[in-house]
């Protein structure tokens, strides 16, 4: 087991001596300049290749690719995004593996922005579904090979419910800011109602963010102003979630601390002291709880929520590169 903390912080601190007071504020409210230009899909999408896959019940998803720089190479990773999230978002990621070697392949998952299924959209949240349509992918577009996977976010609660479940399995595992926690945990009787809400309106939609920062608003996730504006306009963002989708969202998040008990692959986690979801302590708590007896721990103290969209992007690329080219020795 390896806790490391990035080398670019500009002062010392051991997790032992973390508090509230003393980490640097996740700047929720932070606003974005005016007249900043947004990226393009195209310039965060570069080098990718569109392709279509399908779900354990034959219902078709988009996807990205990025193929390998050398076409004879035979190396995987499969990436999952996160809460409103999509294949995209991956860009930087994939763009430096594909040059190391790699093949990436980011898919959309059902029931987010880019669902066919409008309806599903912000509702849908079934984890043995989820593990059945990533078992269906991997039978068709790996097939046996072998292969990494990454999760981000809420991509990464789902990939560590399927790899704990059997559904995947990876040689390598990468957790990028798991959201098994809030910031602020939200109170007993604020999940009693919600439940009580989902039996009478389950398709009820609430503003996720209202319980982050309280505002509708994307809270500060990069510093990067142009992919911040980016975000801001993306046309798969999900602005509302539905009742049953965030009671279930925070079942999934329970049901992920002891989902770690039987995670046994080798799994690097990287965390964010910036980060508006979760604190660094609750990070490593369910590091704590992971099983596996190869892990590793990386922490990031100036960092945001999306890790390889901000000021650690090079360390963070060169990170998960090593990690899973330590596989092939």
């Amino acid at each position: 087991m390896v806790f490391q903390q990035a080398s670019r912080a500009r002062y010392p601190l051991r997790l032992e001596s973390l508090s509230l007071r003393r980490l640097p504020s996740p700047a929720a409210t932070q606003k974005i300049p005016h007249m900043v230009s947004a990226l393009t899909y195209e310039e965060i999408t570069r080098g990718a290749r569109q392709f279509g896959w399908r779900g354990h019940d034959g219902v078709p998803f988009p996807g990205l690719v990025w193929e390998a720089a050398d076409a004879a190479a035979k190396l995987h990773v499969l990436c999952l995004h996160g809460l409103s999230g999509a294949a995209a978002d991956f860009g930087p990621l994939a763009r430096h593996l594909s040059a190391g070697g790699f093949t990436v392949w980011a898919i959309n998952l059902r029931g987010q922005g880019n669902d066919p299924d409008h309806r599903r959209r912000g509702h849908f949240l079934d984890p043995q579904e989820w593990r059945a349509d990533l078992a269906a992918f991997a039978r068709e577009f790996l097939a046996g090979a072998p292969f990494h996977l990454v999760g981000e976010s809420m991509g990464a609660l789902v990939a560590v419910d399927a790899v704990a479940n059997g559904a995947l399995h990876p040689r390598r595992l990468v957790l990028s800011v798991p959201v098994t926690e809030t910031r602020a945990p939200v109170p007993w009787w604020v999940v009693s109602l919600l439940r009580q809400a989902c039996c009478l309106a389950p398709r009820v939609k609430l503003g996720p963010m209202r319980f982050v920062h309280g505002k509708t608003s994307i809270p500060r996730l990069t510093a990067d102003d142009e992919y911040m504006a980016y975000l801001d306009n993306i046309p798969h963002r999900v602005r509302g979630f539905t009742i049953d989708f965030l009671t279930r969202f925070h079942d999934l998040m329970q049901t992920a601390q002891q989902a770690a008990g039987r995670l046994k692959v080798p799994t690097l986690m990287l965390s964010a002291g910036r980060d508006v979801f979760i604190r660094p302590d609750q990070s490593r708590a369910f590091f704590d709880r992971i099983a596996a007896p190869e892990k590793e721990y990386v922490f990031y103290p100036e960092s945001h929520h999306l890790l390889w969209h901000d000021v650690d992007t090079d360390d963070v690329l060169a990170r998960i590169t090593r990690w899973i080219t330590e596989a092939r020795t």
